[in-house]
C-alpha cells in the first residue's frame, strides 16, 4: 500500500467572466443601434414631419393671399389661419431637437405712387407692406415664402438658389389694373396656429382724377427674376433696378383712371392710411356697395352681399349645391335695362352651366330649365324675367351653356328658348339673378355629359352686368361674389 499523497488538478472557472463580456458586447451593440437610429432614422422621420408641414403651410399662405385680395375686392373682413410650426414624433430612447417654430411678419412700409403720365406729378401716395413667412426647420431648407405685389413665391436667393412662384400676379388682368395695399405692422412666432384678420378700408379717402396714369408699386422681384415672364404687355410696364440697396424695385404700370382699382387692407385692424377709389370692386363709376365718405348711399347697381349656393331640382350624380343666386339693388335715380351678363368663375375647372329640369324658386314664372335667369318685381307688382335657356329635355352633349374661361350672354334674347325681353329694373328695386347649375370637368373629361356637378359654396365668381339707361347711354358693373 502506497503512502504517497494523491494530488487533485486545479482548473480556472471563467464562466461568469464570459457572461459579463457577452452582456457588455450586447450593450455595445444596443448603444451602437440607438446611435445609428438617432443619426439616421430620427432626422428622416423629422424631415417627413417638416415636409408635411411645409405643404400645409403653403396651402395656408395661398388662402392668406386670396383673403387679402378678397377683403379689398368685396369690402368684407376675411379671417385666415396659418400653422406657424409643427411637432416631431414622440420618442422614448432617442432625442428630438426643439420643435420647429415659424415666424410670419409684415415688413417695413414702401410707397405706392399714382402720378399723371404727362408730367409725373404725384396724385396720391399709399403705403404698403410685404408679408414674409419663415420656417424654423431643423432638417429641411429654411427659405422664406413672400407675398409681394400679389405674387406668392418661395425665395431661396439667399441660399444661392432662385424663386419658385406659387401664385402668379393678379395686378393686371384684361387691361385692368387692381392694386391692393397691405398695411399695419404684424409679427407672430411659434409652433401653433395663428389667425390673421384682414380688414378692408372703412371709407373712401380720396378720388383719383381722370386721365392717363403711372402707378408705381414696390416689389422684391426683378424683371429677369419674374416680371418679364408674365403676361403683362411690355408696352404698359417698366421696372427699375434696386437703387436703394434694399432689394426693392419699382414696378411702374401705365393705365387710366377708369381701368384702375385701388383697395387697402389692414392686418388685424383697419388700415392705418386707408385709400381706395370709386372704381374699387365695381368699376365703371360704380361703388363698393357700402356707404361713401359723406354718408350718402352709393349710386349704381349695388350688390346686396347675399350670394348663396343652392341645389336645384335636377338630380345629377353626384348631386351638389351647384346653383348660385344673388341680388342687386338699383340705386340710380332712373330705371336701367340689363343688356348682357358675363360669368367668370375663378375655378378654371368649371366649364359649363346646365339645368336639366325646370326650376321654381320664386313662383311659377317659367316652365323651362333655365341656365341663367334675371327677374324683378316691377312697381305694378308683376314679375318680369329674362332667361338664357337650352332646349328642354334630357341632358345631352349640346344642351348646356359652355364656359370657356368666361361666357357672356344676353338673357332674354340669347339661348334656345327665351322670353324675348330684357329685364328692366326701376329705381330702388331689387334684381334677382340665378345660375343653374355649375359643372366641372369630370374624370372622363369631355364630352360634357361626363362632367361633375360642383358645390359652389366658397367658389368665387366675377359677374359683369352691362345695362342701358333710357337715354341710350350704357354702363357696366362688375361684382366678385362668393356664395355661402
Amino acid at each position: 500500500m502506497s503512502n504517497q499523497p494523491t494530488s487533485t488538478p486545479m482548473r480556472d472557472d471563467n464562466r461568469a467572466v464570459s457572461t459579463v463580456i457577452g452582456v457588455v458586447i450586447l450593450f455595445g451593440f444596443l448603444i451602437l443601434a440607438l446611435s445609428l437610429y438617432q443619426v439616421e432614422i430620427v432626422p428622416q422621420q423629422n424631415a417627413e414631419a417638416e415636409f408635411q408641414h411645409s405643404g400645409e403651410v403653403r396651402n395656408d399662405l395661398v388662402e392668406l393671399r386670396a383673403g387679402i385680395l378678397q377683403a379689398g375686392s368685396i369690402d368684407q373682413p376675411q379671417y385666415q389661419t396659418v400653422q406657424l410650426g409643427t411637432s416631431y414624433p414622440t420618442r422614448v430612447f432617442t432625442i428630438n431637437p426643439p420643435p420647429p417654430a415659424g415666424t410670419i411678419r409684415t415688413t417695413e412700409s414702401y410707397p405706392i405712387t399714382i402720378a399723371y403720365e404727362s408730367n409725373g406729378t404725384v396724385i396720391e401716395t399709399i403705403p404698403t407692406r410685404f408679408i414674409e413667412y419663415r420656417p424654423g426647420y431643423n432638417e429641411l431648407d429654411q427659405s422664406p415664402t413672400w407675398y409681394d405685389a400679389s405674387v406668392l413665391y418661395l425665395d431661396a436667393r439667399q441660399e444661392g438658389g432662385g424663386i419658385a412662384v406659387i401664385e402668379d400676379q393678379s395686378l393686371v388682368n384684361d387691361g385692368k389694373v387692381q392694386i391692393t395695399a397691405l398695411q399695419n405692422e404684424f409679427r407672430r412666432s411659434g409652433t401653433g396656429r395663428v389667425t390673421v384678420e384682414l380688414r378692408p378700408a372703412e371709407s373712401i379717402t380720396g378720388d383719383i382724377p381722370e386721365g392717363d396714369l403711372n402707378v408705381t408699386i414696390p416689389t422684391r422681384l426683378s424683371d429677369e427674376e419674374y416680371w418679364n415672364g408674365t403676361d403683362i404687355s411690355s408696352d404698359i410696364y417698366s421696372i427699375t433696378d434696386d437703387r436703394n440697396g434694399d432689394n426693392v424695385h419699382n414696378l411702374t404700370l401705365e393705365t387710366t383712371t377708369t381701368n384702375l382699382t385701388v383697395d387697402t387692407v389692414g392686418v388685424q385692424e383697419a388700415p392705418e392710411e386707408p385709400s381706395q377709389n370709386d372704381n374699387a370692386r365695381l368699376g365703371g363709376g360704380g361703388s363698393d356697395g357700402g356707404d361713401d365718405s359723406d354718408g350718402e348711399p352709393p349710386m349704381g347697381l349695388v350688390y346686396n352681399n347675399d350670394a348663396i349656393a343652392i341645389d336645384g331640382n335636377d338630380d345629377p350624380r353626384p348631386d351638389r349645391s351647384g346653383g348660385v343666386e344673388f341680388s342687386v339693388t338699383n340705386q340710380y335715380e332712373q330705371p336701367v335695362t340689363i343688356t348682357s351678363m358675363t360669368i367668370d368663375p375663378d375655378n378654371p375647372d368649371i366649364n359649363e352651366l346646365d339645368d336639366a329640369v325646370p326650376n321654381d324658386f320664386t313662383g311659377n314664372r317659367d316652365p323651362y330649365a333655365d341656365e341663367v335667369e334675371i327677374w324683378t318685381e316691377n312697381s305694378s307688382g308683376s314679375i318680369q324675367y329674362s332667361e338664357w335657356t337650352t332646349s328642354p329635355g334630357q341632358f345631352t352633349d349640346n344642351e348646356a351653356l359652355a364656359i370657356d374661361d368666361q361666357v357672356t350672354m344676353s338673357p332674354g334674347i340669347d339661348g334656345d328658348i327665351n322670353s324675348d325681353t330684357l329685364s328692366r329694373i326701376q329705381s330702388g328695386q331689387r334684381l334677382e339673378l340665378s345660375m343653374y347649375e355649375f359643372y366641372e370637368e369630370g374624370g372622363g373629361g369631355f364630352p360634357y355629359y361626363q362632367n361633375d356637378n360642383i358645390d359652389m359654396s366658397g367658389e368665387q365668381l366675377t359677374i359683369t352686368l352691362v345695362y342701358e339707361f333710357d337715354d341710350g347711354t350704357t354702363d357696366s358693373t362688375t361684382y366678385q361674389i362668393t356664395p355661402s
